[in-house]
């Protein structure tokens, strides 16, 4: 089931948000995602989201809460966090709108690598069922939990995660999440994948 629930704790501060630096060129690949239906809304949820790391730290932009169903989005539906606990299972975030139910999920694939600068989640029922077929790399947690954060943290323990770039929510519905070192990279991973299963 798509869900836009945010389970995790937010403080989220409304006061402005430093500047988006990465919104002119993450925007753009928000808008070819959208047009291929990979992020939208269904039965009024909105799905799918995409972040950028802010420079070289541990923060970054996301794109906030219930924004799917929106074919464009301004720069201030980024929201910015600021830092995040897993231990308390909280982000603290700053910005117009709070951000999107994935933050923390997202937050620990940044803190796999500190050169992943770009994470894409996209829903598609062809490429999940695709993925799970061909046995792809998997989480089995329910999404925007402490056991999904936990699983992204196992999952990539003992492998590189530039050479597995990509894997698949079995614990969320049409769920799929890429990632690279650049834009390019994350966007390159998705299409290898829509590339493999039009070709199956």
């Amino acid at each position: 089931m798509i869900d836009g629930v945010i389970k995790y704790h937010v403080q989220h501060n409304l006061g402005p948000a430093p500047e988006f630096s990465g919104f002119a060129t993450i925007e753009p690949l928000r808008a070819r995602l959208f047009a291929l239906g990979l992020i939208g809304e269904k039965d009024g949820i909105g799905y799918g989201n995409l972040s950028q790391r802010h420079l070289v730290s541990q923060s970054f932009f996301i794109t906030a809460t219930q924004t799917g169903k929106q074919a464009a989005l301004i720069q201030q539906q980024y929201t910015f966090i600021n830092h995040y606990s897993f231990e308390t299972f909280t982000v603290f975030s700053q910005g117009k709108y709070k951000p999107s139910s994935e933050a923390l999920s997202h937050a620990m694939i940044y803190e796999i690598h500190p050169e992943i600068t770009t994470i894409i989640h996209i829903h598609s029922a062809a490429l999940w069922h695709h993925m799970q077929a061909n046995r792809a790399l998997a989480t089995t947690a329910e999404y925007g939990t402490a056991e999904m954060v936990t699983e992204i943290a196992n999952l990539y323990k003992n492998i590189n995660p530039f050479k597995h770039n990509a894997f698949v929510m079995q614990g969320h519905e049409d769920g799929i999440i890429t990632f690279g070192r650049n834009i390019a990279e994350a966007e390159h991973a998705l299409y290898q994948i829509i590339q493999a299963q039009l070709q199956a």
